[in-house]
């Protein structure tokens, strides 16, 4: 038996490979939408993907299921609430994936969303109890999976969902189960998720807050205690991964464009994202772009600014770079990426092109500034947050 994890820098995602050695069959729970490292993982070992398992209906990224199933003829399974739009088998409580001689058994455990569900690793070799679980985005270390994503109107059937599933559906589940949760520490999925790649149920209930709650009423209340508001594009990606995404194949090739096109562009309502260090872009940077320093963050920053319905032109430093903002931003959708500023700001320079130049300030002399009369500082200037940067 095989067990590996895909990890998803910036998106703080996990996909987990199971694998049947014997058998040579392998099934993949949670796929992001580039699939080739999945691919490659199963030539190495031999193997051939039967299942493809998807834990809900995703808002932090575009899912893979789809395309794997294109690439492979895997069959996706997915929970029957999710009303998943393109071709797959539903599932319900119970219902269970042969993968080889191993057992995938889906356990509703809804709260996240009402469709969500976990997967119970069972190796009949071993026993009849489940030796691992795939929690995706309802349990992670530390946290519980939060339930607003859905809006106001949801919310509230969401906690109490949130609370019968810790309280009983995981009630049996025995201590020692591994659990293999869908994201680690900085995702925006829970409000603190810890940073561990797996974790275990008696850990959980000694140490997670979920798991602690003197009532139903504190559990109600502590869930949605400090929650941070949810990243602007979560709706966005849900609708796409309900319908299912186009094939990363079958986008429109972004393209190298001179100073002159990108002007062009940009006066026909292109988003210039500038993904150059900040430094970079306040020594100078073209007039309108928005800078979203290409980093851990990248994917995240970028769906919060980033309105679908327009076209996207990148300004980077090194091919490299090129490469990684546009698989970051396909990740979460933005498919129209028009090109990208050949030559880099040194052409744009060297066309006689104006530039624009922002100044840096600390938090500290902002708030100082801020509470100064007689200042007349723009909340334009460019903050810089050294203690965040650490």
């Amino acid at each position: 038996m095989i067990i590996d994890r895909v990890y998803t820098p910036g998106l703080a995602q996990v996909a987990y490979l199971i694998g049947d050695e014997q058998s040579g069959e392998a099934a993949i729970i949670d796929p992001r939408r580039d699939i080739a490292t999945y691919l490659d993982w199963a030539a190495e070992k031999g193997l051939t993907f039967v299942a493809i398992c998807e834990t809900h209906v995703h808002a932090d990224f575009v899912s893979g299921a789809k395309e794997m199933a294109d690439e492979t003829g895997a069959t996706v399974y997915a929970g029957r609430i999710g009303a998943t739009e393109f071709p797959h088998t539903p599932l319900d409580d119970g219902d269970e994936i042969r993968v080889g001689s191993l057992i995938l058994r889906a356990l509703w455990t809804p709260g996240h969303t009402p469709e969500h569900i976990a997967y119970l690793l069972i190796d009949p070799a071993k026993g009849t109890l489940p030796i691992a679980m795939f929690s995706g985005d309802v349990l992670f270390s530390e946290e519980i999976g939060r339930p607003d994503l859905l809006g106001a109107e949801a919310q509230q059937a969401l906690i109490e969902q949130l609370y019968d599933t810790v309280t009983t559906r995981f009630s049996w589940l025995p201590d020692d189960l591994v659990v293999y949760p869908g994201h680690t520490a900085g995702s925006p999925c829970g409000k603190k998720i810890g940073n561990a790649p797996q974790t275990t149920m008696r850990q959980e209930r000694n140490s997670n807050y979920a798991f602690n709650q003197p009532s139903r009423e504190a559990f109600l209340r502590t869930v949605m205690d400090s929650m941070p508001k949810p990243p602007a594009y979560y709706p966005f990606m849900k609708r796409i991964n309900k319908i299912g995404p186009a094939d990363m194949d079958t986008l429109t090739q972004a393209s190298p464009m001179s100073p002159e096109a990108v002007v062009a562009r940009h006066d026909a309502g292109a988003l210039l994202i500038d993904a150059r260090p900040g430094s970079a872009f306040r020594a100078g940077h073209i007039p309108g772009a928005v800078s979203v320093e290409h980093g851990a963050s990248f994917a995240i920053w970028a769906g919060w600014l980033t309105p679908y319905d327009r076209e996207v032109v990148l300004i980077v430093d090194t091919a490299d770079q090129l490469a990684d903002a546009i698989t970051d931003l396909r990740r979460i959708g933005v498919d129209k990426i028009t090109g990208w500023l050949d030559g880099g700001m040194a052409a744009w320079t060297a066309a006689g092109r104006a530039v624009a130049t922002l100044t840096s300030m600390s938090v500290h002399d902002l708030f100082a500034h801020r509470n100064d009369p007689t200042s007349n500082v723009s909340l334009g200037l460019w903050v810089s947050l050294p203690e965040m940067q650490q």
